[in-house]
């Protein structure tokens, strides 16, 4: 069945009251609220996304931060700065690099085949970091600043709710988590948080007109 027949069927399961919605609130050890992580379901049914995703490239930093897509989707790299951008994974999920021109220059574009964390890095901006989460099942969503998500699913989803952001100093069991009937749940992490690996960026020098130079 194609992407667009299964969210037909999962429309016609919403308004029969079938459809599931999961309400997640994730705290770290210290029960402050963890924003931007990923909260997916797995097992997952093999949909083709409709649409592409996008990671731009913006006062020199990778937006968004943390790109959750799901397996067979293509991702869009614009470049919103008016500088130049070399933009490189050498992660074994998706190995590629793009040299991406100012802002005026098309968009390029990447197909991620294969489930796996996608780390990118600029070779012309050493402090530039970004993520893109590669995921076998459409299921997901992203906590926002006070660590709060929905996540809409239907009957066929799996029934184990995961969860990763670069900060999260876990096992692999203990970001996985059974799931039963509930419709909320406060997820709070047992160890501490990892250091940002993000570096400073450094100040952007003014250029004129608005500009800035790198």
């Amino acid at each position: 069945m194609g992407k667009s027949g299964w969210m037909l069927l999962l429309g016609l399961w919403s308004a029969a009251g079938w459809a599931k919605s999961l309400d997640v609130q994730l705290l770290d050890n210290k029960g402050k609220a963890l924003g931007e992580a990923v909260l997916w379901i797995e097992p997952g049914p093999a949909l083709g996304p409709d649409t592409p995703a996008l990671m731009d490239q913006k006062r020199r930093q990778f937006t968004p931060y943390i790109l959750p897509v799901q397996v067979g989707t293509t991702v869009s790299f614009p470049n919103s700065d008016p500088i130049n951008h070399h933009v490189y994974s050498f992660s074994p999920a998706k190995r590629f690099e793009l040299r991406m021109h100012q802002h005026k220059a098309a968009p390029q574009e990447v197909l991620f085949e294969q489930p796996g964390l996608v780390t990118l890095g600029c070779n012309i901006h050493d402090w530039m970091l970004g993520f893109i989460l590669v995921l076998d099942s459409p299921w997901f969503t992203q906590t926002d600043k006070d660590g709060r998500a929905r996540l809409d699913f239907s009957p066929a989803a799996g029934q184990r709710l995961h969860v990763w952001h670069p900060r999260i100093n876990e096992t692999s069991e203990t970001t996985q988590r059974p799931l039963g009937g509930e419709t909320s749940l406060t997820w709070q992490l047992s160890s501490p948080l990892k250091r940002d690996p993000r570096p400073k960026t450094p100040k952007m020098r003014p250029q004129g007109k608005g500009g800035y130079v790198p």
